[in-house]
């Protein structure tokens, strides 16, 4: 028996088509009927969804697991009746959903009810959250400083290779547990990460009050101290640890990361020293004895005065040698403790010079919009001028020609704007710096016109470039292209400013930037003129801080950062370069932002 047309829409389509969420209806191997919501979701129109297999929009082999719990359904049999799949979409594009299926009776057969819900932004957000995890555990990872993590439950969930050699204890007996403890003591009780998370702070001071305690200069809300663990090794190690806490977007703690570092020998050179600062006291103490009892033979007895005064010579130079021995270990151990307190220092100069930059830069934006009022209030007193007698009128032309009015009015204009680009760069810079160890994961992919944000970045780099170089665009017909807009652009910036400084003094330069279509990428080259790469240098372009800049000229993280960049993208980066002939850089990008792509039927 076949169902009538007056059931379909007479009975399920007022309530389907009031539904959000997509629903299909099969009875055998045809879709009898679709409702709007399933078509928004496909792509197909429901005139082209009935008919069709209910198996058609679902990717091999997913599509062979739905025909066959489908069929079985029908012959009455109960399979799985919600799990999450991945679907086709009409433009190719796939989508993942939420199945929930229903067996119904409509005038006496059996039919498959499909209600289809769309997570793919879920999915999405799951597989950027799973990125940012792995990258997070590669960056600590590879941490030569000993480093775990915990979480808001003092759970552990970051415990890198230079902690295994530092302790002696593997990832795979501590990550996910909180034996934090069993690391650095025989009986359990909180460690330093341990009390940050909950707060407890007085316990802290408690604990670790005759440890050196003292807080963070760097990192508020951070710690650091220094201890002996005698079940460390076969001697015991002395450590100085640190513990910062970890907070998200709101300012809550959610976790805490402490490092570690072995500072035993240091504290084995403080041991001997004072061992021979002692030694040598006693060895004055010695001598000076000595002396004393040479001086009371060379008054007894004058004849031997020779004999006496060649000793004293004698120890005089063995206690001139010692002294110099203590002078030359204690500047071994002052020089030691300078390149500590130098790397620390290093480590918050980003983060230090972060706010000022934020101030100056909120200042002078105020005092472009102050300039501009008191240039309107010009302008209301200029439209004014001809009411005033002429003799005041007079009066104050010659005082406008004499500061040279004009002049000043279009200059202070683009003294404040040649400011406000001046503070942003710097802030910029100082990004970078944070960025080049955190990743940044709050910005939306988006699809773009690449060549509108080579055209927007060439503007904004014009002060760098138009003075040194002309810039030729060779742009084809490229389509959209899914990425993060804003860090591209970064990436464009630095390569325009790199062509331009690479132009000779002596002549005028080219720049040119061309676009291209290549299967399911798009490349962007930016190639110069100028002076080229030596090839012996040619493959550390890349590496972090590299630069054939002056100093002050470069920071040497330009091109590291871009090519994390593109990396992050799914791209590619390359350079060829020929000395004296200029330098050409080629990036490669896919036109879609790729997720993760599976199916748990």
């Amino acid at each position: 028996m076949n169902l009538s047309p007056y059931s379909i829409s007479g009975t399920l389509f007022p309530l389907a088509e009031s539904l959000s969420s997509g629903i299909l209806l099969h009875r055998g191997d045809s879709i009898l009927f679709a409702n709007k919501a399933m078509s928004r979701l496909t792509g197909f129109t429901a005139e082209e969804l009935s008919g069709k297999p209910f198996w058609a929009f679902f990717p091999p082999p997913v599509c062979n697991t739905i025909r066959d719990r489908g069929r079985n359904r029908l012959k009455g049999e109960h399979p799985a009746a919600r799990y999450e799949t991945v679907i086709i979409t009409k433009s190719g594009e796939e989508r993942w959903v939420e199945l929930a299926v229903s067996q119904e009776d409509i005038e006496g057969e059996r039919a498959v009810v499909c209600s289809f819900i769309d997570i793919t932004e879920r999915k999405r957000a799951e597989a950027a959250q799973k990125q940012t995890q792995q990258l997070l555990t590669q960056i600590i990872d590879g941490d030569p400083v000993p480093t775990f993590v915990i979480n808001a439950k003092r759970v552990i969930t970051h415990w890198n290779q230079a902690c295994e050699q530092v302790i002696g204890m593997s990832a795979a007996d501590l990550i996910g547990t909180t034996k934090q403890w069993s690391a650095f003591y025989n009986t359990e009780r909180p460690i330093m990460a341990d009390l940050i998370v909950s707060g407890e702070i007085e316990n802290l001071l408690r604990l670790y009050g005759d440890k050196k305690l003292r807080r963070s200069p760097v990192i508020d809300g951070a710690y650091e101290a220094e201890d002996f663990f005698p079940q460390m090794g076969e001697h015991g190690r002395w450590l100085y640890f640190t513990a910062a806490p970890l907070r998200n977007a709101l300012g809550e703690v959610i976790g805490a990361i402490e490092t570690l570092q072995d500072i035993t020998e240091r504290k084995n050179a403080e041991t001997e020293l004072l061992r021979m600062q002692a030694d040598l006291e006693a060895t004055v103490a010695i001598r000076t004895e000595q002396l004393l009892q040479a001086k009371t033979t060379l008054e007894e007895d004058i004849a031997r005065r020779e004999t006496a005064e060649e000793e004293l010579l004698k120890r005089y130079a063995e206690l001139t040698e010692l002294n110099c021995l203590l002078q030359e270990a204690q500047q071994q151990l002052v020089q030691s403790e300078k390149m500590a307190s130098i790397g620390q220092l290093a480590a918050g100069v980003a983060h230090e010079i972060n706010n000022p930059i934020g101030y100056v830069n909120s200042n002078i934006r105020s005092l472009k919009g102050y300039v501009g009022q008191i240039l309107e209030l010009l302008d209301t007193y200029e439209a004014r001028e001809a009411a005033l007698p002429a003799e005041d009128l007079t009066a104050i032309k010659a005082a406008k020609k004499a500061a040279d009015f004009e002049f000043l009015r279009e200059d202070i204009g683009q003294l404040l704007s040649e400011s406000e680009e001046g503070t942003e760069r710097v802030r910029k810079i100082v990004q970078d710096l944070r960025d080049f160890s955190r990743a940044e994961t709050t910005q939306n992919w988006q699809a773009v016109d690449l060549r509108h944000g080579l055209d927007s970045t060439l503007n904004i780099a014009s002060n760098e470039v138009k003075y040194k170089a002309d810039v030729v665009r060779e742009y084809t017909d490229i389509p959209m292209v899914e990425c993060l807009p804003s860090q591209l652009n970064q990436v464009f910036m630095n390569l325009f400013v790199n062509a331009a400084q690479a132009m000779p003094d002596n002549r005028r330069g080219t720049i040119t930037v061309r676009t291209g279509l290549a299967g399911e990428e798009v490349w962007i080259e930016v190639a110069d003129n100028g002076a080229g790469i030596p090839a012996a240098i040619l493959d550390k372009v890349f590496d972090p801080f590299f630069t054939t800049k002056p100093v002050g000229k470069g920071t040497g993280l330009g091109l590291s950062l871009s090519y994390g960049i593109i990396q992050k993208h799914n791209g590619r980066i390359s350079v060829s370069s020929t000395p004296g002939v200029g330098t050409t850089f080629r990036i490669t990008l896919p036109i879609h932002h790729q997720a993760p792509v599976g199916a748990t039927p």
